[in-house]
């Protein structure tokens, strides 16, 4: 279940640089016309992402519905996005394909930055937001996820779940923007519906975003399985808002953070997070 985040090459990253500005120009001259679907149009056709470094290793570690743009512009538009993340796994182990486990270091981008590792059982980085400028006008955002992992499995045996998952290290990047880093390792660790982002104005418009979380753990854990790797999340160099995470061992919850961003509400906004974990052994 590894997944490793990738770096793009100098030459690539200032491609995409290129490709931003060109639509941030474009956008601003179709907004001085008052073209609002032609806008939504161009951004659906390039998206602006920022850069999203993720590093998985073990059982049920998902990093679902996060959102790191530096520009997000909606002009009197209905945009919905809906994700939906389940993992349910009763009887499958992946042990720690590398001593050293999860890993996830940040590289140098224009825009916002968000490093994931985590190792282990039922880790979820999920709904999490690192946007850089949001602008709704006379529009209506709504961002749902959802994420669910459940283990009914029996861990007691030979095979079962490695008694000592490796450490997950987040390492922090060069980001001209908010920079999320996080680590977690054991079980149950939900970093849930947090925000960093910098500047969201909402004019005449509405933004809802909800995120839900929710583990359970119904196996039968063998003597030792306490024991948990480390968890580091080290910062890096940003200019805008940083949040450093780090969580250890059994049913960390770190939820529903609004940060520290400014929000000019000239709308309706509202931010709603549930995390859950359960765990029966």
């Amino acid at each position: 279940m590894g997944q490793r985040g990738r770096h793009a090459a100098p030459r690539a990253r200032a491609r995409r640089i290129r490709r931003a500005a060109a639509v941030v120009f474009t956008a601003g001259a179709l907004v001085a016309v008052g073209s609002g679907g032609a806008f939504a149009d161009i951004l659906e056709d390039v998206p602006l992402n920022g850069e999203e470094n993720t590093d998985q290793d073990g059982e049920q570690n998902l990093s679902c519905g996060n959102s790191a743009r530096p520009v997000r512009l909606n002009i009197a538009e209905t945009v919905h996005r809906e994700q939906v993340c389940v993992d349910d796994d009763g009887h499958t182990r992946h042990d720690s394909a590398r001593a050293d486990g999860a890993q996830a270091v940040g590289g140098t981008t224009l825009g916002p930055q968000v490093n994931t590792a985590q190792t282990g059982k039922q880790n979820l980085a999920c709904g999490n937001s690192s946007d850089l400028v949001t602008v709704n006008v006379l529009g209506t955002m709504n961002w749902d996820t959802t994420c669910v992992a459940a283990d009914h499995g029996d861990v007691s045996g030979s095979g079962g779940y490695g008694a000592s998952p490796g450490s997950a290290r987040a390492l922090g990047g060069t980001a001209v923007g908010p920079q999320v880093n996080t680590a977690q390792t054991g079980k149950q660790n939900l970093y849930c519906g947090n925000s960093s982002d910098t500047l969201t104005v909402n004019v005449a418009g509405t933004i809802r975003k909800h995120t839900t979380c929710t583990a359970v753990d119904h196996s039968s854990p063998r003597p030792g399985d306490a024991h948990r790797g480390r968890a580091s999340a080290d910062a890096g160099q940003a200019v805008g808002f940083e949040t450093n995470t780090a969580q250890n061992g059994r049913q960390n919850q770190t939820c529903g953070n609004p940060g520290m961003g400014i929000e000019v509400p000239l709308g309706q906004t509202g931010h709603k997070a549930y995390c859950t974990a359960l765990d029966h052994p």
